[in-house]
């Protein structure tokens, strides 16, 4: 939309300017020609073919200087000559006008007789695909984006500096179902007839203040099937009445462009008026479907998405030989779409009571269950929940991630009462099936949740349980302890600068855990480092221990210690954290180098008080973002890193810049 803005300030400016010059600077030439002048017979001539009288030439005797501007009842037209093909007979009207230097005049309309049905005109394909054919009829709708179509609502817009004309065309902007901002349009209804005549009946639906209105209009119409027009007589195009204003009465009515025309897909270009609508000229494309078409719709069959998970299936559910599953008590069940993504998100259980009307209870929750047993594609499983006996089976897993059990699965795992009665329930389908369509992974890459879908039958969802692995809500596996015990090695462990690729910039991206370096640096060329850099640079020493002690060398060589601690990167920051407490590097020298940049320096992010609730609040802290090994799978290296800016801050912008520090172990 943002060309539509930009033509419409043009229009403004240009219409400033004008307004602006004085009377000396602009002056219209006197018009030439009078209104009684442009007569049938001496400026123009309406002519009926010879041998095909429903065949009318229209044809300019004036001077070339002059441009002819003909209304006729196909629509408009600027052309010297001009061939009408009109199929029923009946009186017809033609208005003649001139553009001249001192303006544009127009004469009386002509009025001129056609006698005769011509059935070769209407039995064109065009005329066919419009009305349904001779003696026929046929109504059109509003497309509201369900029917497999191009249009994603009622109304798209095109650019006039492009082309848009009859199947050569694309939306500039495709703004879905709804833009015209009236919800009781989509009762209206446009009905062609080709029978004695061409006529259209039009019933548009809106809201007249805050209740359903309706107004009818019936008329006649012309096809123009050479220049793809469509006219209106006694009516206008459907449309949202509350956008009458988009363009005048005829310009709702004559020489509309059709842009598509098929069995079932109607497209109709008006062009907006800057006069009447404020806004600048540009195409409305008006989307109909046939009423047939869509009343009898079926969606063809596409068979749902799979979405990601982490690893396979069967090995996800089972580890091994035997793997328990519980309930989760944070966040036990939810809506997801088929890609996977959750709707409600609830994240605890107060969220689930505070909707008032979502049922949670801890005790029923707490003991469902479900434990399998591999073998080969599938193997056992054992289903307990609050009120069922124990349900033992088989199951069998295949390539989309589809658990099918042995035999249907219902259990009520909730209830609260609202002041109703409030019941969730686990069940499978009527195949007998839930689909694994989410996953989660700790630190080490195991698979500690999962989210269970049972595909709803009446719309593209999915109602997903979520599962964790172990005592309902504890996770398997303190990804703290885990990520501690990484950078210690279990005991103790020193990083040293890199002073062959010791820095770099990039951005969190995307999920928060995410990280990717700028690509124009990967890596940076250091060979222009100066020897004072490399003394600088080649005291830094990390010295991390398992009991939570760490010894920090600066650049100047100074040694202090102080404590460090893990913050999970899920503990709501987004991303895994070393905090440090005792140690402040801010005051140390930079890192200078004669290379791109100048200079660098190492420092800690800063927190103060309150700045950010899930960051660390004491001397410092570096976002830690990936891990290098060894081949023998121990640690090699970290890279580390604060906000891209000096005093560092407020670390909650995933998307700023970040200055990323590489250490190896010493």
């Amino acid at each position: 939309m943002k060309r539509l803005i930009n033509l419409f300030s043009l229009v403004v400016i240009f219409a400033l300017t004008m307004t602006s010059c004085n009377d000396d600077d602009v002056k219209l030439e006197t018009i030439d020609v009078k209104p009684s002048e442009l007569v049938e017979g001496i400026a123009f001539s309406v002519t009926p073919d010879a041998s095909n009288p429903n065949i009318i030439y229209l044809e300019s005797k004036m001077d070339s200087k002059y441009t002819p501007l003909w209304e006729h009842p196909q629509g408009r037209s600027q052309k010297n000559k001009v061939t009408l093909k009109i199929p029923f007979d009946g009186t017809y009207s033609v208005t003649f006008g001139v553009m001249t230097r001192g303006g544009v005049v127009y004469g009386e309309p002509y009025e001129f007789k056609v006698n005769d049905f011509c059935a070769d005109f209407v039995n064109d394909e065009l005329w066919t695909l419009l009305t349904g054919g001779v003696g026929e009829s046929k109504t059109w709708i509003y497309n509201n984006g369900n029917y497999g179509l191009d249009a994603g609502g009622e109304v798209g817009y095109g650019d006039p500096s492009t082309t848009v004309e009859w199947n050569n065309f694309g939306f500039n902007w495709d703004p879905g179902k709804g833009h015209t901002g009236d919800d009781n349009i989509w009762n209206s209804t446009m009905t062609f007839k080709l029978d004695g005549g061409a006529y259209v009946n039009i019933v548009n639906t809106y809201t007249d203040g805050d209740a359903p209105a309706e107004k009818t209009e019936s008329g006649t119409f012309m096809l123009d099937i050479d220049e793809h027009t469509l006219s209106f007589t006694d009516c206008t195009l459907m449309h949202t009445v509350g956008w009458d204003f988009k363009t005048t009465t005829s310009g709702w009515s004559k020489g509309l462009k059709i842009l598509t025309l098929t069995e079932n897909y109607l497209q109709v270009a008006v062009l907006r008026d800057p006069n009447t609508s404020g806004e600048g000229e540009w195409w409305l494309i008006w989307n109909y479907v046939s009423k047939d078409f869509a009343d009898n719709y079926v969606p063809e069959d596409q068979p749902d998405p799979v979405p990601g998970i982490d690893g396979d299936a069967n090995d996800i559910i089972t580890t091994s030989r035997t793997k328990s599953w519980k309930l989760s008590l944070v966040s036990p069940y939810d809506w997801a779409t088929l890609e996977g993504e959750l709707l409600n998100n609830f994240a605890n259980a107060d969220a689930y009571l505070n909707s008032g009307w979502a049922a949670y209870n801890a005790d029923m929750i707490s003991v469902t269950g479900l434990t399998f047993t591999a073998s080969g594609s599938g193997g056992k499983y054992t289903f307990t929940s609050y009120e069922n006996e124990v349900v033992e089976g088989e199951y069998t897993i295949d390539a989309n991630n589809d658990i099918t059990f042995d035999q249907p699965l219902n259990a009520l795992i909730s209830h609260t009462n609202f002041g109703w009665d409030s019941n969730m329930y686990l069940n499978t389908t009527t195949e007998n099936k839930l689909r694994i369509v989410k996953t989660k992974t700790d630190v080490l890459g195991n698979v500690t949740d999962m989210w269970l879908g049972c595909r709803a039958a009446d719309k593209a969802e999915y109602m997903v349980y979520h599962f964790e692995v172990g005592a309902g809500g504890a996770p398997s596996v303190d990804p703290v302890k885990v990520l501690k015990d990484r950078l210690t090695a279990g005991s103790s462990l020193t990083y040293k600068a890199d002073l062959v690729y010791p820095f770099c910039w990039g951005y969190k991206v995307g999920d928060p855990s995410t990280f990717s370096i700028k690509a124009e640096d990967v890596f940076p060329d250091w060979t222009g480092w100066s020897e004072a850099a490399y003394q600088y640079a080649e005291k830094i020493r990390f010295t991390f221990n398992s009991n939570g002690s760490v010894t920090f060398i600066d650049n100047n060589g100074v040694s202090t210690d102080g404590t460090f601690a893990i913050v999970d990167g899920d503990s709501g920051y987004g991303a895994d954290i070393v905090k440090f407490d005792g140690i402040n590097v801010s005051g140390s020298e930079p890192i200078t180098y004669t290379g791109p940049g100048g200079w660098v320096n190492f420092c800690f992010n800063e927190n103060p008080d309150g700045l950010l609730a899930n960051a660390p609040t004491t001397e410092g802290w570096l976002e830690l973002y990936s891990w290098e090994y060894a081949a023998d799978g121990s640690v090699s290296g970290l890279w580390l890193g604060i906000i891209q800016a000096d005093g560092v801050q407020d670390g909650s912008n995933l998307t700023a810049e970040r200055r990323v520090f590489h250490f190896i172990v010493e």
